[in-house]
């Protein structure tokens, strides 16, 4: 028993800072995210526009899935920084990728637009399942 509780003793300020780093890449994704887009996400949300809702729950899980692969995949924090930059900045590209494929997709999202959401959702879903597996390789 005092083994165990020496590893956790040990492990939990490790945790803590791998946690910490990542939750603040998380945030700092998203919230690059909501000022690269022309609409704005969380005024629609306060507004109970549906459309926008699962457009930004699209980016919250794409944003939170590769970041948590590349943290389990990272051995030290500087790998987790860097990795995590990394997946930031490609989900950032993608995400304005989406945009410029799909025209008029801002307009379609302050609209409620449904069907525009889940497009866009889904196109963030699966970018990130891409770059989570590509970062677990």
């Amino acid at each position: 028993m005092q083994h165990i509780w020496q590893t956790i003793q040990i492990g939990f300020p490790v945790l803590l800072v791998h946690l910490g780093l990542t939750i603040g890449l998380f945030i700092l994704g998203v919230f690059v995210y909501v000022k690269l887009t022309p609409h704005h996400e969380f005024k629609l949300v306060r507004e109970n526009n549906p459309a926008a809702g699962l457009s930004l729950a699209g980016v919250v899980i794409g944003m939170a899935m590769p970041l948590a692969f590349s943290l389990s995949a990272s051995v030290n924090e500087l790998d987790i920084l860097l990795w995590g930059l990394i997946v930031v900045v490609l989900q950032l590209l993608a995400f304005v990728a989406a945009h410029v494929v799909l025209k008029d997709l801002s307009k379609r999202i302050e609209n409620g637009e449904m069907g525009a959401a889940w497009v866009l959702f889904s196109f963030n879903i699966a970018l990130a399942m891409f770059l989570s597996a590509a970062i677990s390789g």
